[in-house]
């Protein structure tokens, strides 16, 4: 639910209620000049967008979880590497000139 867009449809209906002769077109004229109404168009466009946003969000969770795995595996790979260079003697880690 949109709340700013019905407290904002809200707004312009009481307005446009507190003239004198008003019939429904009235309300649909003033939330049309107010840019409240959308097409059959536009709300379907809006659900898609909806439906890819909700897709993609799905995708980047998937994604951090991920690299968070990894970023694990790399410490654990990294401390392995680190202990066995420990283990080196201190010739073995020369290098030669």
């Amino acid at each position: 639910m949109n709340t700013k867009a019905i407290g904002a449809a809200s707004e312009v209906i009481f307005r446009a209620l507190s003239r004198d002769g008003v019939v429904p077109a009235t309300i649909a004229v003033a939330l049309e000049a107010n840019g409240l109404l959308a097409g059959p168009e536009a709300a379907e466009l809006t659900r898609g967008l909806r439906s890819a946003a909700d897709a993609l969000r799905t995708q980047l969770e998937i994604a951090e979880r991920r690299n968070t795995d990894l970023a694990e595996q790399l410490e654990e790979r990294t401390r392995q590497l680190n202990g066995l260079l420990d283990t080196l003697s201190y010739d073995e880690k020369a290098v030669p000139a």
